[in-house]
C-alpha cells in the first residue's frame, strides 16, 4: 500500500515538471525570461540621431538676436549724470582769487597802486587790512582786472562784495566807476555796474552789493575789469573789498 502511494506521488511530480517544460520550451525559467527581456531592452532601438539633428538649436536665430541689451558705457554715463543732476541742489561757487586783497596783488593786475593797506587809505577796509581804492588822485584812470573761466555747467554768474563810495565833487557826473565782464581781447560782454559821483554820498559807509550777470557765460574765459576815473579837481573815492565772483551749479 505504501509503495503504491509513493509511486503515485512520483507520477504527479513528473506530470508537473512536464507541464512546466511545455510552458517554457527553451527550458528557461521565469527569471531567465525576465533577464532575457532586460537584455533585449538594452539591445532595443536607440535614440534617433536624425531627430536630434532636426531639433538642433538654430545658430542663425541666436546670432540674429541681440546678445547684450545693456546700454553702452556712454549711455550709462549719461543716464548716471542725469540722475545725479536730478538729485543735485545748485549752489554758488567762488572762482575769484584774492577777493579780499589780503594776499598781495596777484592774481589781480593793476595799472596803478589800487590795492592798498589801511594806512594808505582815508578810511579802514571793510575787513582785514587791505582793500581796492579807485580815484585816490585827480585825473585818475585806475584799472584792476582778473582773468576767470566759468565752468561749463554754470547756470548763472554774479559778483558780490562790499563798497564804500564817497565824493566831494559837485560837478555832475565828473567821476565814475564801472565794472564789466570782457573777453580776453578786451571786448565788453556786459556792464555789471556803473555809477558816477552824482550818485555817491559825501559820507562813506560800507554796504554790501550784488552785481548779477544777465548771462551764465558757461565754459567761457573772461576778464573782470573795474575802472575808476576822476577829473582834475575834487576827489571821488570808490573803494571795494571782500569780493567774490560766483557761478551757480552742481
Amino acid at each position: 500500500m505504501q509503495r503504491a502511494l509513493f509511486r503515485l506521488m512520483l507520477t504527479s511530480l513528473a506530470a508537473c515538471a512536464s507541464a512546466r517544460d511545455q510552458a517554457s520550451p527553451d527550458g528557461g525559467d521565469e527569471t531567465d525570461a525576465a533577464d532575457g527581456e532586460d537584455a533585449g531592452g538594452d539591445d532595443g532601438p536607440g535614440v534617433d540621431a536624425a531627430a536630434i539633428d532636426a531639433a538642433a538649436i538654430d545658430a542663425a536665430a541666436i546670432d540674429a538676436r541681440p546678445t547684450d541689451a545693456r546700454p553702452t558705457d556712454a549711455a550709462a554715463d549719461a543716464a548716471a549724470d542725469a540722475a545725479i543732476d536730478a538729485m543735485c541742489t545748485p549752489t554758488w561757487h567762488d572762482i575769484l582769487g584774492n577777493g579780499a586783497f589780503e594776499s598781495g596783488v596777484a592774481p589781480w593786475t593793476q595799472t596803478s597802486t589800487i590795492i592798498r593797506d589801511a594806512a594808505a587809505m582815508p578810511f579802514s577796509p571793510h575787513a582785514g587790512t587791505y582793500a581796492a581804492l579807485f580815484g585816490a588822485s585827480n585825473n585818475a584812470n585806475d584799472v584792476l582786472v582778473q582773468n576767470i573761466t566759468v565752468p561749463a555747467s554754470a547756470t548763472a554768474v554774479r559778483v558780490r562784495g562790499y563798497q564804500c563810495f564817497v565824493t566831494e565833487d559837485p560837478i555832475t557826473d565828473a567821476d565814475s566807476f564801472t565794472a564789466t565782464l570782457e573777453t580776453p581781447g578786451g571786448a565788453v560782454l556786459e556792464t555789471l555796474f556803473t555809477v558816477t559821483n552824482s550818485g555817491v554820498a559825501p559820507i562813506c559807509f560800507w554796504q554790501s552789493f550784488t552785481w548779477n550777470s544777465p548771462a551764465p557765460h558757461a565754459g567761457q574765459a573772461m576778464v573782470l575789469r573795474m575802472r575808476g576815473r576822476t577829473n582834475l579837481a575834487f576827489l571821488t573815492r570808490f573803494v571795494v573789498d571782500d569780493l567774490v565772483l560766483e557761478w551757480l551749479g552742481c
